[in-house]
């Protein structure tokens, strides 16, 4: 747990910015771990980034279920309605 935890600290710009394919991200405006500030910049600096806020504390998908299925039933829904050319 304790070397789990190390690695969540630090700077992961490379690893969030090594591709271009859509993603969405989920924030919890009530979180403690990642500002809306932080979420924004991680959208503004990554192309074809989707970033939904949600009432909820950081781990979303746990304490909003409802809300994280639909925000990412709608992702995957606009990702699938682009088709194959």
């Amino acid at each position: 747990m304790v070397a789990s935890q190390r690695l969540l600290t630090g700077d992961h710009w490379d690893d969030w910015l090594a591709t271009e394919c859509p993603a969405l991200l989920v924030h919890g405006v009530r979180s403690d771990t990642l500002s809306a500030g932080h979420a924004q910049a991680m959208t503004d600096r990554r192309p074809h980034t989707r970033l939904v806020h949600l009432p909820t504390g950081h781990t979303v998908h746990e304490t909003d279920p409802e809300g994280f299925a639909a925000t990412v039933r709608a992702f995957l829904g606009d990702l699938s309605s682009l088709g194959d050319p």
